[in-house]
Order: structure tokens, then C-alpha cells, then sequence
């Protein structure tokens, strides 16, 4: 049988947070929680006065090895028994990971039955402890943006999501919107999210709890983040002291985000050169000799995206504002864009493919997109759609280095469709099956999320010929036969190609000393 230590018997770095009686009435510690889990704590209304305000969403963590799991199982223990007959959910991105990281470990740490009497029952097929109290802890998996459905009956008084970068921000938003509400008349409901930077939530978590960038209807003093060290696990570096060490080890940015809790590492995302200080800039009028251009993503179910593009004298791309919209047939997509950007202005727009493809919008079952849109006086070409060559390529138009005075190449007017336009490149993960290229993801029913603003800043900067070779290849020399000079100009070549489409037979078209772009 499992003993359960008196408070007084906990070690100096432990402070007791749930006890219960023993057959003799005296306390016996469930949860102990140390320094930095207690100041978390702390922070939930499970010890505020009732009429105290305070935060609703508490990001926990930053570092590998800073005892998150255990205080997200110790704060479900505490939620059960501090609120009798309430309900909390603890979320892992899996099945088989909310079983053994949460199931089997607090089923080992407190055990069913104590001296007689019984603390808790464990319902296997419905994932649940059940509590004399009328209390219920869940254990739920977030594999997929469809399984938030599975929780669309039950309310939540309390979710802990963790590993929160794990998640979507539409599966998150979408749980804690419709299913967090008082369940109990005294319950204050609240979310904790114990994280480490990294993964396809990086960006959401870090925009919230790190940089504070708030939407409409998100007040700043609902949210705050409290960092976690190994440092401040002092279970974990007794057990195991050679685990810091073995962090070190780790290639970047896994090192920083795991060994040092950095957010701001790395990015989180397959574009890490973005920053919005470097980026950014004030709107302004286009100079009437600048080349302007466009890029455009079909989408109906999912939002289109169309960008508007100025080129100043130095190649330097500006993009000037991102028009963006959901379930609007081609002439609608067409009139909403013409009403914001200057068509006739345009030397070129450039799409993704499936302008042309047999995919049709509803009710639309004839003619291609790109035909459609050229009723409404809006001339498609078809884009250089090469995934990794693009990634790579938009890489080199947004760097930047302050030592060299080296300014990205592509920036963006601080317009709302580029700031919305700016925070999906962000999102941008790499695909863990193929570390070359950006992973795929769709835009949920409401148009949230998603890669089609990606792929169309991605056409964007494809069509425009890449940037000179980056500030290491310039500062070297270079010799004429070697690899890189030839791969360069066989680049510099491939890019001065007109599309595909523009290079007909036509004489007139092959005598043109202008090529294809104006």
C-alpha cells in the first residue's frame, strides 16, 4: 500500500497544496508542489478571494525539465477536491501520451484507496477520474483539429493543455470558447497552458505570453506567463543530474528552446528570419515609376489571397496589402479585389495552378478560375509552385543582419491583411516528414489558419528574381567555375525565364527586348 507523507515530513523545497485524513484524522499529503509550481499556483483562482481578479489563462514553462506535468496533474487533483462536483480536462496531442505521461503516472502517485477509504475510482473506457465529491478529471487527446469535437457535450471548469505548442490555435480557441463555463456555482474558470517553445502552436503562445499581442476581445490582464527553469526542479536534477548536460547536446533551436526556454529562438517556424521590427513599415504612396505585380491563391472553402506587390529601384519587393476572403465565388473574389488594388497597374499577376484545375466553386462547373477572373479583367499567369525552391527562396527575401547592414529584400505596408498575412508565415512549421519544406495545414470552417497567404507570398517572391547571393557568399571570393557561382547563374538564368505560359512561338513576342515582365 502506498504511504502518503504528513506536511511535516515533506522535504524544505516542498510546500503540501492537497491533503486528506487519515484513519486517525490526520493530514496526508496527495499534492506537494515546489517553488515555482506553487507561485503557479498561486496564481489560480483556487486561492484568490472570490472577489479578487486575476488571470484566466496562465502560461507555465519555457524550459525542458521544469516539472510542468507534475503540476498539471497536481493542479487537476486540486481543482477536484477544492471544488467539489467540478469537472477538469488535462489535454496531450495523443492517446497513448495522455496515458503515459498523465494516466498511469497520477494513478501511481495516488493511489485508489488509502487506509480503507477511497479517493478516487478510474472509469478506463471514458478516460476519467471520478471523486467521492461528484468531482470528474479528464484525460483527452488533441491528435487532430477534428477531435475537439469529441468534447463539444461536456463543460469544463478548468483545461490544461499541456504541451500547448502542440496544438492549433483553432483547436485551443475553439475547446476553450464553447466548452470552458462553471459547472459548480463557486467555480471561477481557467486555463493553464505548461509549455516548451516550438512545435505548430509556437506563434500563438508566443504572441499571447511572451510578445502580448492581443486581439479584439482578448484582455491583456486575463493572460500571463510564468517561466519554469530546470533550475527550479529540484526532483528532477536530484534523480537524474546529468539531464542538463545532455540538453546541451541538442542541435539548434532545440537547445535553446529546451535547454534555455526561449521563444524567440529559432522562431518556432520554417521562416525564423521574420521580425516585425525588421519587416515592417509605415504605408506609403507607390512612386508612379516603381513596377507593381500580383500574386493570388485560389481558395472558396478555404480563404483565397491575393497580394498586392510594388518593386522599388534597388529590387527591393514591398508588399502593399493582402486581400483575403472565404466561400466568395471568382466575381466575387474578383470585385473585392479590384475595389482595393489598382489592376490596370499591375505588370503581372502569378497563381497557384489550381486556377486552371478542374476544381470548380459551387455552382461553378465550365470554366477555370483563371478564365472566370478574366472576364472580370483580372489576367492570371501561372506561379512557380515549387515548395522547397520557394521556401528557400522567400527565406533569402525576408533575411536580414544588423552587423552587415544586410535589410531584407521583402517588406510589408503595416496594413490589417498583412499583419493577419505576417502572423500565418509566422504559423509556419517545417514538415517533420520532410524537413526541406513547410507542413501543409488547412484553414478551419471559419477561415482561421491555414498556408494560403504562405503560398501566395511564396509565388510572390518567386516570380522576382532572388535576391544577391547572401552576405557570406558576398564577403568570400569567388571563383568563376566553382559549384555554387555556376549553380547561381543557372539560377539567375532559370528566374529571367518568362513563365511558362508566356513563352509561346510567337516572333513578336521573342523580339520584345523587354522579356515578359515589364
Amino acid at each position: 500500500m502506498a504511504r502518503l507523507p504528513r506536511p511535516q515530513d515533506l522535504a524544505d523545497h516542498l510546500s503540501a497544496v492537497v491533503t486528506i485524513k487519515d484513519a486517525h484524522d490526520q493530514d496526508r499529503v496527495l499534492v506537494a508542489f515546489q517553488p515555482k509550481q506553487l507561485e503557479a499556483f498561486n496564481l489560480t483562482p483556487l486561492v484568490r478571494d472570490p472577489n479578487e481578479n486575476g488571470p484566466e489563462h496562465i502560461g507555465f514553462g519555457g524550459q525542458a525539465g521544469g516539472g510542468k506535468s507534475f503540476f498539471a496533474r497536481g493542479l487537476a487533483v486540486a481543482v477536484a477536491l477544492m471544488w467539489p462536483g467540478s469537472t477538469s480536462i488535462i489535454f496531450r496531442k495523443t492517446k497513448g501520451e495522455i496515458k503515459a505521461n498523465h494516466v498511469n503516472k497520477i494513478r501511481a502517485e495516488i493511489p485508489e484507496h488509502y487506509e480503507g477509504k477511497r479517493i478516487y475510482s478510474y472509469n478506463t473506457t471514458d478516460m476519467v477520474m471520478e471523486w467521492p465529491n461528484q468531482s470528474r478529471t479528464y484525460f483527452g487527446f488533441l491528435k487532430q483539429d477534428d477531435d475537439v469535437f469529441v468534447y463539444q457535450g461536456p463543460e469544463y471548469d478548468v483545461m490544461i493543455f499541456e504541451e500547448a505548442t502542440h496544438y492549433s490555435w483553432w483547436a485551443v480557441s475553439w475547446l476553450v470558447s464553447n466548452r470552458l463555463r462553471a459547472t459548480v456555482p463557486y467555480s471561477r474558470p481557467f486555463v493553464v497552458y505548461p509549455s516548451n517553445p516550438g512545435s505548430q502552436g509556437h506563434f500563438w503562445f508566443k504572441r499571447l505570453f511572451i510578445d502580448r499581442r492581443y486581439r479584439e476581445f482578448e484582455e491583456p490582464d486575463d493572460y500571463v506567463f510564468l517561466g519554469a527553469a530546470v533550475s527550479d526542479n529540484l526532483e528532477l536534477r536530484r534523480r537524474d543530474p546529468g539531464y542538463e548536460k545532455r540538453l546541451n547536446r541538442l542541435p539548434e533551436p532545440w537547445r535553446s528552446w529546451l535547454r534555455d526556454g526561449d521563444f524567440r529562438a529559432g522562431a518556432g517556424s520554417a521562416l525564423s528570419e521574420l521580425d516585425w521590427q525588421k519587416h515592417f513599415v509605415e504605408p506609403f504612396e507607390i512612386p508612379g515609376h516603381w513596377m507593381q505585380f500580383g500574386s493570388f491563391d485560389w481558395g472558396f472553402a478555404h480563404p483565397f489571397s491575393f497580394g498586392h506587390y510594388a518593386v522599388n529601384e534597388d529590387g527591393v519587393v514591398f508588399k502593399v496589402d493582402t486581400i483575403t476572403g472565404l466561400r466568395k465565388k471568382p466575381y466575387q473574389q474578383a470585385d473585392q479585389i479590384k475595389r482595393k488594388v489598382p489592376i490596370d497597374k499591375l505588370a503581372y499577376i502569378v497563381a497557384g495552378h489550381d486556377a486552371w484545375s478542374e476544381v470548380r466553386a459551387r455552382g461553378e462547373n465550365t470554366r477555370s478560375i483563371a478564365d472566370q477572373f478574366m472576364d472580370e479583367g483580372i489576367i492570371l499567369i501561372k506561379a512557380n509552385i515549387s515548395r522547397v525552391m520557394g521556401l528557400n527562396n522567400l527565406r533569402e527575401f525576408l533575411t536580414w543582419d544588423d552587423d552587415t547592414g544586410w535589410d531584407p529584400m521583402l517588406r510589408f505596408m503595416d496594413t490589417d491583411g498583412n499583419r493577419k498575412c505576417f502572423e500565418q508565415l509566422e504559423s509556419m512549421t517545417t514538415d517533420p516528414d520532410d524537413m526541406e519544406d513547410v507542413l501543409k495545414l488547412d484553414a478551419d470552417d471559419f477561415g482561421e489558419g491555414g498556408d494560403d497567404m504562405y503560398d501566395e507570398t511564396r509565388y510572390a517572391t518567386a516570380s522576382r528574381p532572388s535576391p544577391a547571393p547572401s552576405i557570406g557568399v558576398k564577403e568570400r571570393d569567388v571563383e568563376a567555375w566553382s559549384s555554387s557561382t555556376l549553380a547561381y547563374e543557372a539560377e539567375q538564368q532559370r528566374i529571367s525565364r518568362p513563365p511558362r505560359s508566356l513563352q509561346e512561338d510567337d516572333e513578336a513576342l521573342a523580339d520584345n527586348p523587354f522579356g515578359a515582365y515589364l
